[in-house]
């Protein structure tokens, strides 16, 4: 029996609202919760990505795969309207014509020759999901490099996604690419910038870190249901995208404030920080926030069945029937990601009874232990990158 591999690679730097735009909101919180435990805490994922990447498989599965995968994307009860929703959902997100800010997200299917793949599938994932299709001989070694050259001619910034063998032993690949890069709407100066430990949540030092320094009138608050000071750091000029840093109150652990997230939404963080804002007025927050630079490669089949999504991945047990008679299965979904945080922006190919009532002084926001951080696309409340800081390294 031959496999599905789905491949995911996404890549970043940082230098409305849909009907459907809770699904992968929601997704997204869950899929960084379980994929936290599989990483050893630091990471980067790119779940928008992912959902999308899903949604290709949702609609090529049948009985109870279907309904797994379905139940795990958060996806409406009725497809009815479900192509036109995802369709304004991802214009939305991609939106981002304008300075300081780029964005692409693309999905690639690539098939071999002999593999009969259904043409009602292959027609709703071309023209509704936007997926550029190709069919190759996946035993001719000049394949690999066919995939690579469609897959950069689109998104130029990659290097090679796909190597010889997720060719040799697959029927179908499945890939999402997605790319970010999101200049500071207000950069840190290099200058400012020095080198400062970095400590672990039980208060040792766990290295060094080059930490940035800069001071300006951000949205910050206290988010006593979280644990969590909250400070949003703009992209571009336009503020449709922004970095969401959330740091845990002393002797919060990360994981424990993220928990809570099944309880304090990002919808409501984002409301406690304009209603601070409406409330106190704009003021000064000095911000410390490291340079960092995180490369994560992780199978995210432990995280996917933790969330309920277990028959794709048996060869007895998958249903993917809308895509082909053939019996198939997914052997693994690699997820790999790498996100660059400077002075200049982001690439990316993320006390409980504190008063801040008189706000006479500069709050200070300083990231020198483990946080969480959430690059969003703001209307939609879409989180594009998201994850983890928790191993200094001098970068």
């Amino acid at each position: 029996m031959r496999s599905v591999i789905l491949i995911i690679c996404f890549i970043s730097t940082c230098y409305c609202k849909l009907k459907f735009n809770d699904r992968p909101r929601n997704f997204s919180i869950e899929l960084l919760y379980h994929t936290q435990s599989e990483t050893e805490g630091q990471m980067v994922i790119s779940p928008f990505g992912i959902w999308c990447l899903m949604t290709n498989v949702a609609l090529g599965a049948q009985g109870n795969s279907f309904k797994q995968v379905k139940k795990a994307l958060r996806l409406p009860k009725k497809l009815t309207d479900f192509k036109k929703n995802y369709k304004n959902l991802v214009d939305a997100v991609q939106d981002s014509a304008m300075n300081g800010v780029t964005l692409v997200n693309k999905n690639f299917m690539f098939f071999n020759n002999d593999f009969i793949v259904d043409t009602t599938y292959k027609n709703i994932v071309q023209d509704d999901l936007e997926t550029t299709i190709q069919e190759l001989d996946f035993n001719d070694p000049n394949s690999v490099r066919i995939a690579n050259k469609i897959i950069q001619s689109t998104v130029p910034e990659v290097s090679d996604v796909l190597n010889s063998d997720d060719l040799s032993d697959s029927r179908m690949i499945l890939t999402n690419v997605v790319t970010f890069k999101g200049i500071w709407n207000v950069p840190f100066n290099v200058s400012e910038t020095i080198e400062e430990p970095f400590y672990s949540e039980n208060k040792q030092i766990a290295g060094y870190v080059k930490m940035m320094y800069q001071s300006g009138e951000f949205p910050f608050s206290n988010v006593a249901g979280l644990k969590a000071f909250a400070l949003e750091l703009p992209y571009g000029t336009a503020g449709k995208y922004s970095m969401l840093l959330l740091l845990p109150h002393p002797n919060t652990k990360i994981k424990d404030m993220y928990r809570k997230l099944a309880e304090v939404t990002l919808k409501d963080i984002f409301d406690k920080l304009q209603s601070d804002v409406d409330k106190f007025g704009s003021i000064e927050i000095d911000v410390r926030l490291p340079r960092f630079k995180i490369s994560t490669d992780v199978v995210m089949n432990k995280p996917l069945n933790d969330m309920g999504v277990l028959d794709i991945f048996q060869p007895d047990l998958a249903n993917f029937k809308k895509i082909t008679r053939e019996k198939i299965f997914v052997s693994s979904i690699i997820h790999k990601a790498e996100i660059e945080v400077t002075e200049a922006g982001t690439v990316a190919t993320a006390s409980s009874t504190a008063k801040f009532s008189a706000r006479s002084y500069s709050p200070l926001f300083y990231a020198n232990r483990p946080f969480a951080y959430f690059i969003m696309e703001k209307s939609t409340l879409t989180v594009i990158f998201s994850g983890i800081y928790s191993k200094p390294t001098i970068f």
